[in-house]
């Protein structure tokens, strides 16, 4: 890597990005003038609606009331009118529903059979609402004065018998944590989308815009290397994020400072002291930098894949759903910050600044987000490396070459799929799982599983047939041999050692996932075992082969390089089982299946290791206390304790026996291998 060489096209991108108005407006305008803005208007508006309120005069209606309680709930509202905001007029309604329901009153007073006073309104209907708000705190002061002259009539001490006890409210924290707490669910949110929508414009432009201008087969042409160019690009964006990033939190706080103080001058509280808050922004400052590099990261990935500006920008908006998405759900009063959120993307970052504006400082999690967030953007900008060499990423048909919507007599016979198509079925598949899946599971409970996994089996056999695939390229389908087979078998056992060393270590960290997770298995464990076999080892060992190292991965190793495919693939498969306990252990063990089905040239191998990790999981939950007699699986399944030096042991002997594994299934030389170099 020549540094001088990644300066001069640092130095290009920079110019190339400042030139485009879009990417100013969206790094230095909106960041400056949008936030006093809002604040502004919102102030605007809401002194509008208060000034509305007040002025508005309700109407209500008394039918068959009492003339005694009519002037007294009238004596009420006139002598607390400070204290309920409320300007009415009676009106006549003889007709109290039809009254309301055509909005010529806004709530009437009746008598029923269940009720002295029944309050009727419109709950659909804001001054209706409202107004039933204001007369129900009437009645109740009404009920009130009510006891205290019939309790003083029978010649009780009013406080002894309506007030036994007093009590006060007292609350300790001070005017900044208020505003903090208050803070802390607002400002990471609006943080997230703003590093998003600083980081995606340029992105693009750097990306599909260069392929749209046509110069990026010069840029090719020039004596430097991949990574020297996609590290000019990646640094050029990462730069304005991060700018935008500071401006975007100085402006915040200045806005919502000011904001705050009003409001608590307004409500007769001393000042905000905003130094309070300095070492949190400060540290927030520092968490969005390092949160910029992880989204310029990203946006960079997807927008690669795009040929054209537009293209590019339909792919910007799901990603900024799945990014909103998830700082909402980090934003959730009830979730914190702890050493497993705080190594998950987007939602660690969150509860940081959460916990930084609640003036919460643990610095040991503060430094796992700033920590995970360095290796992801390290991790996606290999990954972006690796995809940049690619011609058939640079200049391909990309996500949107989806060649399913192509005639079918039109298509060619023995094509392959393109990105677009793998995206298509992944959705797809989502799509009727999620429908089809949970209406068989409301129907037929546990034979819904038989229905997922119909599902994940048929869907992208029918895809492939459709666009008339080369099965055999596609799904690598080819008689193993039998050193394939024995090589799969100790694999798989290397496997075994490892992901159980690794959940033994998860399980104590993520105590409320793996209690979701073993509630999900209490249906299964009354079923039947050889139907447990079928339907949780053998049809998931099928079916889930042939979607992801089949389908997927024979998709992804055609357009870039093996290892990269394979790397995607296994992540694609762990997200799949939605388990957060699980993630670590099914994408080691998906990377290491779909390692063995590339060497071996055949997806039966993988299908293999399937059943037998499955066939494993089948027993331990059909028969744990049998299963956990065997000594070294009692150890490591949790029943005895697993010491640092032993679980260390058993890692490296998991680590050898996966490679003696690999050695026995040996690499096939007479596969096909067609990723682009």
């Amino acid at each position: 890597m020549n540094t001088r060489r990644i300066k001069a096209l640092l130095k290009r991108e920079i110019i190339d990005v400042l030139r485009d108005r879009k990417t100013l407006i969206m790094m230095v305008v909106i960041p400056i003038f949008l936030y006093p803005l809002m604040m502004f208007f919102m102030s605007f508006i809401m002194s509008a609606i208060l000034d509305t309120s007040v002025d508005k005069v309700y109407k209500i209606a008394f039918v068959d009331i009492k003339a005694e309680d009519i002037q007294a709930i009238k004596d009420i509202v006139e002598k607390e009118n400070d204290e309920l905001q409320f300007e009415y007029s009676v009106v006549e309604a003889t007709g109290g529903e039809a009254a309301l329901n055509a909005e010529d009153i806004h709530v009437f007073l009746s008598t029923s059979t269940d009720a002295d006073i029944s309050v009727t309104y419109l709950s659909a209907k804001s001054d209706s609402l409202k107004v039933m708000g204001m007369v129900m705190d009437a009645l109740t002061i009404y009920l009130d004065e009510l006891r205290i002259e019939r309790v003083e009539s029978l010649g009780f001490d009013r406080e002894e018998i309506l007030e036994p006890i007093s009590f006060e409210n007292r609350d300790l924290s001070t005017t900044e944590e208020t505003m903090g707490n208050a803070l802390g669910g607002v400002i990471p949110v609006m943080m997230v989308v703003t590093i998003l929508l600083a980081a995606i414009y340029p992105a693009i432009d750097v990306t599909a815009g260069e392929k749209e201008r046509g110069t990026l087969e010069t840029l090719i042409t020039l004596p430097v290397t991949s990574f020297e160019m996609i590290m000019s690009k990646f640094l050029a964006v990462a730069l304005v994020a991060c700018v935008s990033s500071v401006l975007n939190i100085v402006s915040m706080g200045a806005a919502l400072g000011f904001l705050g103080n009003m409001l608590i001058g307004g409500l007769g509280s001393d000042g905000l002291n905003l130094a309070t808050f300095l070492p949190a922004v400060l540290v927030t400052i520092v968490a969005m930098l390092f949160f910029a590099l992880f989204v310029t990261a990203v946006c960079l990935f997807f927008c690669l894949f795009a040929k054209s500006f537009k293209e590019a920008n339909n792919y910007a908006t799901p990603i900024m759903l799945v990014f909103m998405l998830v700082a909402f759900m980090g934003a959730l009063p009830d979730l914190e910050l702890s050493a497993v959120t705080a190594g998950i993307p987007i939602i660690n970052i969150t509860l940081m600044v959460k916990q930084l504006f609640q003036l919460q400082y643990d610095y040991a999690l503060f430094g796992i987000v700033l920590a995970s967030n360095a290796v992801y953007s390290v991790l996606m900008m290999w990954l972006l490396a690796k995809v940049y060499r690619s011609e058939a990423v640079l200049f391909g048909e990309g996500f949107s070459g989806v060649k399913l919507f192509t005639r079918r007599s039109e298509m060619e016979k023995g094509q392959m799929p393109g990105f677009g198509d793998v995206v298509l079925l992944i959705c797809v598949i989502f799509l009727a799982l999620f429908y089809i899946g949970n209406a068989a599971a409301l129907k037929f409970g546990f034979g819904a599983l038989a229905v997922n996994q119909a599902i994940i089996l048929i869907v992208p056999v029918l895809y492939a047939w459709y666009l008339k695939n080369d099965w055999k390229r596609l799904f690598s389908v080819k008689v193993p041999r039998v050193r394939h087979l024995a090589g799969a078998a100790v694999l798989c056992i290397g496997q075994l050692f490892i992901n159980m060393v690794l959940s033994s270590v998860l399980i104590p960290l993520m105590p409320e996932s793996t209690d979701a997770l073993e509630s999900s298995f209490e249906i299964l464990i009354d079923q039947p075992f050889i139907v447990l076999c079928l339907l949780m080892a053998l049809m998931p060992a099928i079916g889930e082969e042939l979607l992801f190292r089949g389908f997927i991965f024979g998709t992804l190793k055609e357009k870039i390089r093996p290892m990269t495919a394979m790397l995607i693939t296994a992540g694609i498969f762990s997200l799949f089982h939605m388990s957060l306990v699980k993630i670590l252990p099914t994408y080691i063990l998906g990377f290491f299946i779909v390692l063995a089905v590339q060497r071996s040239g055949t997806i039966f191998v993988g299908v293999f290791i399937h059943l037998i990790n499955n066939l494993y999981s089948v027993i331990g939950m059909k028969y744990p206390d049998e299963l956990n007699n065997v000594p070294l699986i009692g150890i490591l399944a949790g029943t005895e304790e697993l010491r640092l030096p032993m679980g260390a042991a058993l890692l490296v002997t998991g680590a050898l026996i996966t490679a003696v594994g690999l050695t026995l299934i040996g690499k096939d030389k007479g596969k096909i291998s067609v990723g682009s170099y």
